[in-house]
């Protein structure tokens, strides 16, 4: 057989779990596959180990304080109250708010002022050296050249 039985349902088996009209159909692949019938064999043993070591008792104090501390916790809205919920608060805000600095300082340095670029704008515009039809036409350059050819270059600054 090479279609093993998972562990899963192994343990189901061992425990008693499982439904009737599989039991058989697992009963004998246990029989037949020597690996499964290892595992099973070695899950019997366990539990067997388990079920007869000794139970210790969890102490009465440390049984309290788990019953304090997660049974009967603090409401949420006492929550804010407590340093240990602002310190890490205030730390990640004051990481985000350096981190916010630094990134508009950076910024900052990288854009180009706009009010130069606005008054070149202005100028181009209103000496209007090149006529707005001719802005999209694909023989731009050759007509600033047949326009400005006859200028001297002292026209031309």
């Amino acid at each position: 057989m090479t279609d093993h039985i998972e562990g899963a349902e192994i343990t189901a088996f061992l425990d008693g779990e499982i439904a009737s009209e599989d039991r058989a159909r697992v009963d004998a692949h246990l029989v037949a596959c020597a690996a499964c019938g290892r595992e099973w064999a070695a899950l019997r043993h366990m539990k067997r180990v388990l079920s007869t070591s000794t139970r210790k008792t969890m102490p009465a104090e440390l049984a309290l304080s788990l019953e304090r501390r997660f049974v009967s916790g603090t409401p949420w809205w006492k929550t804010p109250a407590k340093p240990s919920f602002w310190i890490p608060v205030g730390a990640t805000a004051a990481a985000a708010l350096a981190v916010g600095l630094w990134m508009s300082g950076a910024r900052a340095a990288d854009e180009l002022p706009l009010e130069p670029l606005l008054a070149a704008h202005a100028r181009y515009s209103a000496e209007a050296l090149v006529p707005e039809q001719d802005l999209v036409a694909s023989a731009y350059s050759d007509q600033l050249t047949a326009m400005y050819s006859d200028a001297p270059d002292a026209e031309l600054e």
